[in-house]
């Protein structure tokens, strides 16, 4: 076993992280009576929260195991690199706020149809402030785990194209649970759509960190992903429709309602095609100018820093 973990501690990290998830999803699906919801039992809900920090434990714990604490202060290393061009900045913090706004633009073209809730959530900012350190809280999870762990390790032996496709696909199998009993993440999302965002989320944030080596970027870049949904109206939640409104994708039926999903699938199209054009001018070997991100890059600068106070 130990041999196995030294050799495939992305492996591991994927089958300990899975297995949680779908453990701990599948034991909160059986608990709830027909027809109920997470929030509406304090204790399944707390349950359901904190299993998102169960990635995070488990990358650390492998980590400590296999490189102790040489291997930690490689882990979060990347968090005290922000001195990268102010552009890699502005990418992080619009992105999906311009790929939502497109896709509400094309809906807007397409149909003539404008959200239900207008341009902007009204009152967004009560949930958002609420939740806001849940959101820090996941972003650093999901950077630390799924990016620096997983990724820049894969990168020592694949490309980064092969890299993040690897990591965007156990990622998205990661949220999978949720999707298929509506569950913290949002209902009437498509869960073939939703996957697809899942690799090119992956892709976007292999392409910031690899020219940034920044964990501070790929932070904001998290936090903007989810604090759009708190703004821009495109999730389906927001939009009930009535059973005659025109749509061009079959509405999602949910609690004896219509949700429009037009909006959210459009975003995820274009979210798609945004991963596809980043392979193709980025490149698929590196997904930027410079050398990609590697795990041992850290453990090298860090037995460097031990050779000099020796």
């Amino acid at each position: 076993m130990p041999s196995f973990v030294r050799r495939n501690p992305v492996t591991t990290f994927v089958l300990i992280t899975l297995g949680l998830q779908f453990g701990i999803v599948f034991s909160v699906w059986l608990m709830l009576p027909p027809g109920g919801h997470v929030h509406a039992d304090p204790r399944l809900h707390m349950l359901f929260r904190m299993r998102v920090f169960g990635p995070l434990a488990a990358c650390v714990g492998i980590t400590w195991w296999l490189e102790r604490k040489a291997g930690l202060r490689a882990l979060f290393s990347s968090f005290l690199v922000w001195r990268v061009p102010l552009k890699w900045y502005l990418a992080a913090g619009v992105w999906k706020f311009l790929f939502a706004y497109l896709g509400i633009g094309v809906m807007i073209m397409a149909l003539g149809k404008w959200p239900v809730q207008g341009m902007v959530l009204p009152h967004f900012w009560d949930g958002w402030l609420v939740t806001l350190p849940f959101i820090f809280g996941i972003a650093f999870v999901e950077e630390t785990c799924w990016m620096k762990f997983c990724l820049t390790r894969l990168q020592m032996r694949y490309s980064a194209l092969v890299s993040t496709l690897i990591i965007g696909n156990c990622w998205g199998l990661w949220y999978l649970p949720m999707v298929a009993i509506n569950e913290g993440v949002p209902p009437g999302y498509p869960i073939i759509v939703f996957h697809g965002c899942m690799i090119s989320l992956t892709i976007l944030l292999a392409w910031l960190y690899n020219n940034t080596h920044s964990g501070v970027v790929l932070m904001l870049a998290q936090v903007v992903s989810n604090t759009a949904f708190f703004i821009a109206p495109i999730l389906p939640p927001n939009n009930e429709i009535p059973a005659n409104t025109p749509t061009l994708f079959a509405p999602a039926p949910w609690n004896n309602v219509l949700l429009d999903v037009d909006y959210v699938t459009w975003f995820s199209l274009i979210f798609i095609l945004a991963g596809v054009l980043i392979v193709w001018r980025a490149g698929a070997r590196d997904l930027g100018p410079r050398p990609r991100a590697r795990w041992d890059e850290g453990m090298r600068e860090r037995a460097a820093e031990v050779a000099a106070i020796a």
